[in-house]
């Protein structure tokens, strides 16, 4: 156990997270960690208003404890899919497997530590999801010491179980697929596979809620059975109802019942992770580093279009997109979670019991002016956050890591350089814009006029959440990392990015709201004003972000 705990320790220090890097560094970490608890102050406080809202409708009728357990089976779902991402980011795609293998190290300390860097990681998500929440209840309700106590608890416990069933999804499928010469690629396969797995097990459970067609089937439910409606949303997770139950008896015997049965399938889940993740992982990991090359004989025209010369802007700009591909970590965090955002956003509405035919009516207010001016803000800020969750310009200098110095030995001008770094997230902002319009056009029956001009307002929005990413790696980049998901997970210059978002999109949608402008002067004038703001910031890239690369050491 020891050693365990001290392999946990030197995994977050080497990182490049909020432990991590040089002691000087890290007042930057917490004012830029203080920013960002400033910017999700709006956000949080909406959150706080509705739970406050559900809490007094739920009382009404007797119910408040649903809201316990919707807030952690929601909670739950939200870690297990983000936990795929993270488990298989830590576990199969850092570089420090190759060094700890050969150590003298059980399979079972090596899971145990790299499960504790994963928990650790996911308890930022249950503080943003949870936290708000818990706190509402206990201050609705009266609650005493012993309320915060069992909160507390349950705050630290819950991320257990999701975590362990994302690990156990990762490791059978990278378990199986470790086959044939092209491991990397059935890897990858198999992370996808994952994925898909955590998404389909949402819609099913979404499929499931979606069964109560009308609020009259509703109050059936919940005045038939006290705890009725408390087994259907939490469903998914039958712990996050032991822990529902715990905190709404707290400071009775019946809640430490709870709260002890809460605790041990919780600690039963974590020895189930490490006795069968020492038969699975070892060998999902053996080889992790061998690759296969495809040999071929490439003919005088291939040889000649291989070697063609081409711009230096293009080859740099092609080489940064087949790096996002060709590299497990970036392609999971960086590209894919840009691509499954608009699906996942969509997957509630398809999982509904009436399929899309319900949503017709949202596609006709859209046919109003001011209710299409507040919709195209409404896109405008989907996909600002889409890019800025991507976080592909923001790290585009962090992700190489030691090798960036060469780049100032290329003969290629610093300028361009920059400039091509922000392709590839602009085409993935726009990509993913396109998939979400599309979307919307299926399912909400939006007019094509609203569609055209929310892209022609969007991708402005874009551009400016590049230029602001690539300006700010440009003058903190997290060079020093061992592992690939460190340089974009675990990287605190991510959140300036989130912060500006929030507040421009805060910004767009008061002066819409407000001002009562139709579709097309909404457009128009975010477009516009965007426009400006990108020349603004290119000009300044332009003349500064050279200077700033040469002072990269």
């Amino acid at each position: 156990m020891n050693k365990t705990w001290q392999l946990t320790k030197v995994m977050l220090k080497n990182g490049s997270g909020f432990l991590g890097g040089k002691a000087k560094d890290r007042w930057k970490k917490i004012a830029l960690l203080l920013l960002a608890c400033l910017g999700l102050l709006p956000l949080m406080s909406a959150y706080v208003m509705i739970a406050s809202a559900l809490y007094d409708g739920l009382k009404l009728v007797g119910q408040e404890t649903v809201l316990l357990g919707l807030g952690l089976a929601a909670a739950c779902l939200g870690i297990f899919v983000l936990g795929i991402f993270y488990v298989l980011s830590v576990f199969f795609y850092s570089q420090d497997i190759e060094h700890l293998l050969p150590l003298p190290l059980k399979p079972a300390q090596i899971i145990g530590a790299k499960f504790l860097v994963t928990l650790l990681y996911e308890y930022a998500t249950v503080a943003i999801l949870l936290g708000p929440l818990l706190i509402t209840y206990g201050v609705k309700s009266g609650a005493g010491v012993l309320y915060y106590l069992h909160m507390l608890i349950t705050f630290l416990v819950l991320p257990v179980i999701p975590v362990v069933l994302a690990s156990l999804v990762a490791m059978v499928f990278m378990r199986f697929t470790n086959i044939g010469k092209s491991k990397d690629r059935f890897r990858l396969v198999g992370g996808l596979v994952a994925i898909a797995i955590a998404i389909g097990f949402q819609a099913i459970v979404q499929r499931g809620a979606s069964t109560i067609e009308n609020a009259e089937q509703l109050q059936e439910m919940i005045l038939s059975d006290k705890n009725m409606f408390l087994s259907l949303v939490t469903q998914m997770f039958p712990t996050s109802r032991l822990g529902a139950m715990a905190l709404a008896e707290a400071g009775t015997l019946v809640g430490i019942g709870y709260l002890g049965a809460f605790l041990f399938i919780s600690a039963a889940f974590g020895a189930a992770l490490i006795i069968l993740g020492d038969r699975l992982y070892l060998k999902g990991v053996m080889g992790i580093s061998e690759t296969a090359a495809k040999r071929q004989r490439a003919s005088a025209e291939e040889f000649d279009r291989m070697t063609g010369k081409r711009s230096a802007f293009l080859a740099y700009a092609i080489k940064e997109w087949k790096t996002l591909f060709r590299t497990p970590a970036f392609l999971l965090n960086c590209v894919l979670s840009s691509l499954f955002l608009p699906f996942i956003a969509f997957l509630p509405l398809a999982t509904r019991s009436d399929g899309l035919s319900g949503l017709s009516a949202y596609g006709e207010m859209l046919q109003s002016e001011t209710a299409a001016g507040i919709g195209i803000a409404i896109a405008v800020a989907a996909a600002m956050f889409i890019t800025t969750t991507g976080s592909i310009s923001v790290t585009a200098i962090s992700r190489e890591g030691q090798n960036f110095f060469v780049n100032k030995f290329l003969p290629v001008p610093a300028s361009v350089i920059i400039l091509a770094k922000i392709v590839p997230g602009c085409i993935l902002g726009v990509f993913s814009l396109l998939l979400m319009e599309v979307l919307a056009g299926i399912a909400l029956q939006a007019p094509v006029s609203f569609l055209l001009l929310s892209f022609v307002a969007a991708v402005p929005g874009i551009l400016f959440i590049n230029l602001i990413g690539i300006m700010i790696d440009l003058n903190m980049p997290k060079l020093d990392w061992d592992s690939e998901q460190k340089a974009v997970k675990q990287n605190m210059n991510t959140l300036i990015p989130l912060i500006i978002m929030l507040a421009v999109s805060g910004l767009i949608f008061f002066f819409v709201i407000q001002g009562d402008a139709a579709s097309s002067m909404v457009a128009g004038t975010v477009c516009v004003l965007f426009v400006i703001v990108d020349l603004i910031l290119y000009r300044i890239l332009m003349k500064k972000g050279p200077g700033w690369m040469e002072k990269i050491n």
